[in-house]
């Protein structure tokens, strides 16, 4: 069910999509990558047109995790949907590739190196400031060389955890930046083209809706196969038992802020949530758990050593690129199974909640 890659699985989508009657919808982004290959997001739209509620199904927006979230998109368009008969007033929008160069590339972030989960500033935030450890830690995150097969990282960083202290640490590394351009977990400086779309067209596409449930698909945190929800801030406490007697998995947690391993700045699911103010907008990022959490790190930061330092003929580029590509989207035939059809699982449950 995975693509090979993202041109792949962008024409399986559309394909599916329009074998369904999908209203579908091309958006382009403008972007170099090592080919001139048209990259774009896409859109399914499916069930009433004029819906009272609406499930959205999102994908890629860290890129390479589109594998994982776009095969669970066409599984639902192939298998499930038509076989199951939605309830009335309800339509289900399907974003596939919100970050189709990262997709494209085997990238986390997008064609100007911002990860999009730390770009959707709300009213009032402003594109500048870190962590103040991040600078201390710049040189140790972001080298300025090629990454290396033999790279000490993960007593590097255990001999940082010991000197700032490990609660400093995930409330540093992971939480978003605005002063280095060329360091993993960037935000931007300025709303990117995936931001400028969904703004432009979301409330379009879901129109009168009076009730939103949107889940975003990510994968790498969490135990593996098992998917964990975590459910923004601007979501009220009270609405976290709907989320845990909705949807059931083996070893599913869904987690409230206070619960989450860290609180960034700029994610997608309270910036839809103001955008949309006049909607009940239930917003979840659900990922789907792949390996520890330190390894992942190491392979976001050797790619991103690959992508400024490196050469792209060079068995260095391609084993950084391979080691994010494996940490995100496992080449295991059992996960990938797992995964999306407790994917599948989790949509036809969605649905059944968004019907109560």
């Amino acid at each position: 069910m995975f693509s090979s890659d993202y041109w792949q699985a962008r024409d399986r989508f559309r394909k599916a999509a329009q074998s369904l009657n999908c209203v579908l919808e091309t958006h382009p982004i403008q972007a170099l990558g090592p080919q001139e290959q048209s990259l774009s997001i896409d859109v399914a739209r499916y069930g009433s047109k004029s819906p009272q509620t609406t499930l959205i199904l999102s994908s890629g927006l860290h890129g390479v995790e589109g594998y994982c979230g776009s095969a669970i998109q066409w599984a639902t368009l192939t298998e499930l949907l038509p076989k199951l008969k939605l309830p009335k007033g309800v339509a289900l929008l399907l974003i596939h590739a919100l970050n189709p160069y990262g997709f494209a590339w085997n990238r986390r972030c997008n064609e100007d190196n911002i990860d999009l989960n730390r770009n959707f500033l709300l009213p009032g935030q402003s594109f500048q400031g870190s962590p103040a450890t991040y600078a201390r830690l710049d040189p140790f995150l972001n080298p300025r060389t090629p990454p290396t097969y033999r790279d000490s990282f993960i007593l590097k960083l255990l001999a940082y955890a010991i000197c700032y202290g490990m609660a400093s640490l995930k409330q540093t590394l992971p939480v978003g930046q605005y002063d280095f351009p060329q360091g993993i977990f960037f935000g931007g400086q300025a709303p990117a083209q995936a931001q400028q779309i969904l703004a432009a067209h979301l409330p379009i596409w879901l129109g009168k809706t009076q009730r939103v449930l949107h889940l975003d698909l990510h994968t790498g945190l969490g135990r593996w196969t098992t998917p964990t929800f975590l459910v923004k801030s601007q979501t009220p406490q009270d609405t976290l038992p709907w989320f845990q007697q909705t949807f059931t998995a083996k070893g599913l947690k869904v987690l409230g802020q206070q619960g989450a391993t860290y609180v960034s700045r700029g994610d997608i699911g309270p910036w839809c949530q103001a955008l949309m103010g006049e909607c009940n907008y239930h917003f979840a990022t659900v990922e789907f758990g792949t390996y520890p959490l330190l390894p992942v790190l190491k392979a976001i930061r050797a790619e991103n050593q690959a992508h400024w330092w490196d050469t792209s003929d060079s068995p260095t580029y391609e084993w950084a690129k391979s080691l994010l590509l494996e940490a995100n989207a496992p080449a295991s035939s059992a996960w990938r199974k797992a995964v999306v059809a407790q994917g599948v699982t989790l949509t036809r449950q969605a649905i059944a909640g968004l019907e109560q």
